[in-house]
């Protein structure tokens, strides 16, 4: 009777710590999908390929947090930094159903909305707020769990030099 209490016990310790394992890599996953598709964004931005018939076009990704399940991928055909549903191009992303977008800072600054572009040739990103370009040394998207704490976030962070990454909050 006690080896078996003892097995039940560890069984049902193992399976509880398993689907919290599960969530953080889920999380995690869905993160790197926001940074690849930003990525791809950048390097869309800087190859030769043309769109349109036009080669020297920024592109750009807008994050809102009115709109905290979505992030929309556009060309900036007026070159303003702002985002307008028209120049929307490509596949949309939305989020899994299961995580949203739970904050935006820029230069640790907390923000509603940004846009991330990036413009041939270099690989660096420009932020914009509305049509304004902000002078920030990142961007940070915190991507967490619906209706949870704050613990269960991940940061997606854009640099001026161009490097995305997954990591850590750095404005804590």
């Amino acid at each position: 009777m006690v080896s078996i209490s003892i097995m039940l016990l560890v069984a049902g310790v193992i399976l509880v710590r398993q689907s919290g394992f599960n969530g953080a890599v889920l999380l995690e996953g869905q993160a790197y999908e926001i940074a690849l598709a930003t990525r791809e964004v950048q390097v869309n931005a800087v190859s030769a390929s043309a769109i349109q018939g036009t080669v020297r076009e920024m592109l750009g990704v807008y994050f809102d947090t009115s709109r905290r399940t979505t992030y929309r991928i556009f060309r900036d055909d007026e070159n303003n930094g702002s985002y307008d549903a028209s120049e929307e191009y490509g596949q949309q992303n939305s989020l899994d159903s299961r995580f949203e977008i739970k904050a935006i800072r820029v230069g640790c600054s907390n923000q509603n909305s940004v846009a991330v572009l990036f413009e041939r040739p270099n690989f660096d990103a420009k932020f914009y707020i509305g049509t304004t370009q902000v002078a920030a040394s990142s961007v940070e998207i915190d991507v967490g769990v619906k209706d949870a704490s704050s613990a269960d976030v991940k940061t997606v962070i854009v640099t001026t030099t161009g490097q995305i990454s997954v990591a850590d909050s750095r404005c804590n």
